[in-house]
């Protein structure tokens, strides 16, 4: 019997996806070319972000936390935190310094911390899979002070953002602890502090450099992966910029048109979704000025939070890309997060919040909303959809890892 050729159909896999890839970077291209104004404009402000924000707040955690680092406290603060990282997460006791420091610094951090730990050998891929993703969280500067001063005029309105996000994205570092294998058993607790110091001992990179040495190269480190930063934000500005030229975002209005009647939401509001869908600051900003009740707003700002925005994205992409961390995890994480960090919300907006967080919106309208009905039906709308989406995912998988064995 004649076999089948295989070989054309598996070529034209094979080219999916550079195809799909040249043809998108020769659209930004032609967007560019037509709308240099724009883009022009978009490229200034995305290097004015990162120069005035990203950088001077970045710089300082980077330079530290990798120094910590190099000279073994992390190892140490690892062997100390093992009895209590074990049992919440299944995660080394070392993933306690990268969450803490996820909290006090925000995204692309934690996938740098990650990466270097991975390196350093003190997690497992599947470990530093989930500490990647669970611990992608925005900067405490950025809700408390860009979005809850700077946008809204509210100094307790950037707490309450701040409490649903780190809250939904903890919820999720939980729920992926149920797909983890169990590694061991707690150190007694007798030897924790011999463990630790030894742990200490052995990690540091004096034993073999100088102090001024490690310094030099971390401050070296630090800065090429700055510039890194900056140029995602940059690119990711100017793609932005160039849809926003060429009406892209406007003929997804009209095509949402029926949506927005449907579920009451103000067009702003939607445009705003769409802007955060590649970058939060700006789609935070637009979502701002948005006549929408303070509920849907905050809704809206807590799933562009949770997804993270293709720039910010494209950056944790990009600092794993050298390593064997993939981020497949990472991303079925963000469309985890979308759906609890929206139903926290909800709950949350049963409290008497009218006196803490009085704000108003463009509407005139304050923490007390509306429309509830609006509000649930597009949680639960999101929320079903994700659903969907994750377990088609996870069944496809289970199909391969049934047919590998």
């Amino acid at each position: 019997m004649r076999r089948k050729n295989t070989f054309p159909s598996r070529t034209h896999q094979a080219l999916i996806a550079p195809g799909f890839f040249t043809a998108l970077c020769l659209l930004c291209a032609l967007g560019i070319i037509c709308y240099p104004q724009a883009s022009f404009q978009a490229a200034q402000r995305g290097l004015q972000t990162w120069w005035e924000i990203v950088f001077p707040s970045l710089l300082p955690f980077f330079i530290i936390a990798e120094l910590l680092m190099n000279l073994g406290f992390v190892a140490f603060l690892g062997a100390l935190l093992e009895p209590a990282m074990r049992p919440l997460f299944n995660l080394p006791g070392c993933g306690g310094f990268i969450i803490a420091v996820s909290y006090l610094s925000g995204f692309p951090l934690c996938a740098i911390l990650s990466t270097q730990l991975r390196r350093a050998g003190l997690c497992t891929k599947n470990e530093g899979e989930r500490l990647l993703s669970f611990t992608s969280n925005a900067s405490p500067l950025f809700m408390l002070g860009a979005v809850g001063v700077g946008m809204y005029g509210a100094p307790a309105l950037g707490p309450f953002i701040a409490v649903i996000h780190y809250l939904s994205n903890l919820i999720c570092g939980l729920v992926l602890k149920k797909f983890s294998f169990p590694r061991g058993s707690a150190p007694e607790k007798k030897n924790i502090m011999r463990n630790a110091l030894k742990s200490f001992l052995v990690s540091s990179q004096l034993n073999r450099k100088n102090f001024g040495q490690l310094l030099g190269e971390t401050v070296r480190n630090v800065c090429l992966t700055l510039l890194t930063i900056g140029g995602f934000i940059t690119l990711f500005s100017v793609l932005v910029g160039v849809l926003q030229a060429a009406g892209i975002f406007k003929l997804l209005l009209q095509l949402f048109y029926p949506l927005t009647v449907l579920l009451h939401i103000d067009a702003s509001l939607l445009q705003g979704l769409f802007f955060g869908f590649f970058e939060i600051t700006i789609g935070i900003r637009e979502i701002s000025h948005s006549s929408s009740s303070l509920l849907a707003q905050i809704l809206a700002i807590e799933a562009l939070l949770a997804w993270n925005g293709l720039a910010i994205q494209a950056q944790i992409t990009g600092m794993v890309f050298d390593s064997d961390l993939k981020s497949s995890k990472y991303f079925l994480t963000r469309l985890l997060q979308i759906p609890v960090a929206m139903l926290i919300t909800l709950a949350a907006f049963r409290l008497p919040l009218e006196e803490i967080l009085a704000v108003e919106t463009a509407s005139g309208a304050g923490a007390s909303p509306p429309a509830w009905g609006g509000a649930l039906a597009f949680a639960s709308l999101v929320f079903m959809l994700v659903l969907g989406v994750i377990f088609r995912l996870l069944k496809t998988r289970r199909k391969k890892i049934i047919i590998i064995r």
